[in-house]
């Protein structure tokens, strides 16, 4: 009936061919189109079969792949808070980002419930009750043991739930308690980019310079000259283009560069004074004593020729409690910095207050 097999598939289209499958089917005849519709019939049947599985195992597989950085038990988390509580830990707290209003704040918790907290914030904060309803981003840092300098880092996402003001003493907000934790070393990634106004002075010396006689780590008036230097006279040909708890970028260009490709080689260390403009108290500056690591020299594809310099904090020096002229050296802690951290995050709210209005 058929000369080849590439007459078949347009057979199938021939008014006639329903009629010549039924007649093929009644007299057990070979039927090609026969052939052809069970075989596409069962092909789609085994595909949609086989996608229904695989869709099946995937959404398995991810309700069962949760970061190991999340806390999701419930007594778990309440435990935390619990501790946070004794331990008087101060909660940051931000609106979330598709809220335009750009409110934030420090909280104190007051109360920790079954299902919810109580956070207590300042009087001068407008808290108001069309807060409820709204969410909130959080984070705070707790040491579980008083005796190390070890610090546990956590963020959570929360609904508030009730918003009022006691006249003259304070306002207190309700937050759902989360569904979760993330532990997460914050102060390590939030990068900020301060404005020129911010930075004071920033100086950079070489490690082998400060450990060698005369000079000594514990006293900077001992480290004599440093061999580059951010001032007024200088901000042309440095930038300090980001910061963080972790580390800062910068930018050099023409004597700085030259200097700074001999200074800021990758895998050195050297020694950072930064001063930084006190966000809190208008004309004063915050002072950070650091030790750093260059981490990366960026190629030079700036217009103006410059070159960026990530650098890695890999200590940090504070006044000796036995001595305050002389400087005690510290391992970072949790990742990062606390005081250029708290430095980077109040300028990240400033900022995002600053978009919000």
């Amino acid at each position: 009936m058929y000369d080849a097999p590439w007459h078949v598939p347009s057979a199938l289209f021939d008014p006639g061919w329903v009629d010549r499958m039924r007649d093929s089917t009644a007299v057990s005849e070979f039927s090609p189109e026969a052939a052809i519709i069970t075989a596409v019939f069962f092909g789609v049947f085994v595909v949609l079969v086989a996608t229904a599985f695989l869709v099946k195992s995937r959404g398995a597989g991810e309700v069962r792949l949760t970061p190991l950085t999340w806390i999701t038990d419930t007594a778990k988390i309440r435990e935390i808070f619990l501790n946070a509580l004794r331990r008087r830990s101060k909660i940051r707290l931000t609106f979330s980002r598709e809220d335009a209003t750009g409110v934030f704040t420090d909280a104190a918790l007051s109360e920790v419930y079954s299902d919810s907290l109580t956070l207590e914030l300042s009087a001068t904060v407008q808290a108001n009750r069309g807060w409820i309803g709204k969410r909130v981003e959080c984070d705070f840092r707790l040491r579980l043991d008083p005796a190390a300098e070890q610090w546990n880092f956590y963020t959570f996402v929360a609904g508030i739930t009730d918003a009022r003001v006691v006249p003259g003493q304070f306002a207190q907000v309700t937050i759902s308690l989360p569904s979760r934790l993330e532990m997460e070393q914050k102060r390590a990634f939030l990068r900020v980019e301060p404005g020129r106004a911010d930075v004071r002075e920033l100086d950079i010396w070489p490690e082998t310079h400060v450990r060698d006689e005369p000079h000594r780590p514990d006293d900077p008036e001992t480290w004599g000259h440093p061999d580059l230097t951010l001032t007024e006279t200088t901000a042309p040909d440095i930038a300090l283009d980001n910061v963080s708890g972790g580390g800062l970028r910068l930018s050099l260009r023409g004597d700085a560069l030259r200097t700074g490709l001999t200074l800021l080689t990758p895998g050195r260390r050297v020694y950072l004074f930064l001063r930084l403009a006190d966000r809190q108290a208008a004309g004063e500056s915050i002072l950070f004593r650091l030790a750093c690591q260059v981490m990366n020299a960026y190629a030079a594809d700036a217009p103006d020729g410059s070159r960026a310099f990530g650098l890695r904090f890999v200590g940090f020096g504070e006044p000796a409690a036995d001595n305050p002229a002389r400087l005690g050296w510290k391992a970072l802690q949790g990742g990062g910095v606390p005081a250029v951290d708290d430095w980077a995050y109040a300028k990240h709210l400033d900022m995002y207050r600053a978009r919000g209005k």
